[in-house]
């Protein structure tokens, strides 16, 4: 790989997304350790991103203004500002290739599923996991232009003075022994597992004695009412839509079980390694699911029965997959997730 002096990496969004990014972040920061790498992203998943030695400057993209020209002026002054070599197109939209057109980047490179057009402003690069998971089809980009990838891994923020406050707001709340982390929605409805799969989930874990913490966004706040008032125990802690994304690590971080469908804060599970369960089933886990590489005995799988999806077809509008998934089935992993964790 050429010894690239000033790299400009772009993924502005999804949170699920930009850390699946993270893998081909750190691969550039193996092969090129004396650039100056840059990341633009939206502002709202910014704080998933490491700072140095990994990234030396994060330029926020406004989505919102990406349609005015004075804003393309605006944009194409700081970008240039940088005299970037190549530029990294890892999200393959309109949005993103306006980004790279703009940059000045005498290389620009991409994925090989470019879309909207994305492929006119940068190459896509096609290497041997083409059909495999995301990680994989984004490290390619690196391995086709000569570099190595030794390990798939994920460069985070240090959130310590997170974890210590989350600890201290939950001991203010009452809870201070193990609990396991759930976020009980998702972006799409058709990922969700019914609430009252949910509600019977809960009402065996906290007979069994475990504690639940309830996280998600603003978005997932009458999920987690629902669920926190059929609860009668008093262990299910409902913090849906009271945490920003650094108390969101933490609070997946400091917990001993992490449980989802397919959604954001997975991915942040597994860019920590958290032992995790996560059920799919309009959705490809092999294309986008929780992914470690050679390392991934903390990741556990519920799929639904019915399940149609597959790298080719990754999304499947099916509103009956994910309650095929019921409770027992998710009880029986979670117990043997249990054995080998230490509370």
């Amino acid at each position: 790989m050429k010894a690239y002096k000033n790299i400009l990496v772009i993924k502005m969004s999804s949170l699920g997304d930009v850390l699946h990014a993270l893998p081909t972040l750190y691969a550039l920061r193996q092969n090129c350790p004396d650039a100056r790498i840059v990341w633009a992203v939206h502002e709202q998943f910014a704080p998933v991103l490491p700072g140095r030695p990994y990234i030396d400057e994060v330029i926020y993209v406004d989505k919102k203004r990406l349609k005015s020209l004075s804003y393309w002026k605006e944009l194409r002054r700081t970008l240039h500002a940088f005299h970037f070599d190549v530029s990294f197109d890892l999200q393959g939209l309109a949005k993103s290739a306006i980004v790279a057109f703009l940059s000045g980047a005498r290389e620009r490179y991409g994925y090989w599923e470019m879309r909207e057009g994305s492929f006119l402003v940068s190459k896509g690069l096609t290497g041997p996991h083409k059909y495999d998971h995301v990680i994989e089809r984004y490290l390619d980009t690196v391995r086709v232009l000569g570099g190595r990838v030794d390990a798939v891994e994920f460069p985070l923020p240090d959130i310590c003075g997170e974890k210590q406050a989350w600890r201290q707001r939950l001991a203010a709340d009452g809870l201070t022994g193990p609990y396991v982390a759930i976020v009980p929605g998702a972006r799409w409805n058709v990922k969700e597992w019914p609430l009252s799969h949910w509600q019977a989930f809960l009402q065996r874990l906290t007979a069994s004695g475990m504690a639940a913490v309830l996280l998600g966004s603003g978005d997932d706040v009458p999920k987690g009412k629902a669920l926190k008032d059929h609860d009668s125990s008093g262990r299910v802690f409902d913090y849906t839509g009271r945490t920003d994304l650094r108390q969101l690590m933490a609070a997946i971080a400091e917990s001993t079980l992490y449980i989802s469908a397919d959604t954001g804060p997975l991915h942040i599970a597994n860019a920590l390694k958290k032992e995790l369960i996560a059920l799919f089933g309009p959705t490809c886990p092999q294309r986008t699911g929780p992914y470690g590489g050679n390392d991934d005995a903390y990741i556990h799988m519920v799929l639904s029965p019915t399940s149609q999806a597959t790298p080719e077809r990754p999304l499947v509008d099916d509103p009956d997959c994910m309650a095929q998934i019921t409770p027992d089935m998710l009880w029986q992993v979670y117990e043997g997730v249990l054995k080998k964790v230490k509370l």
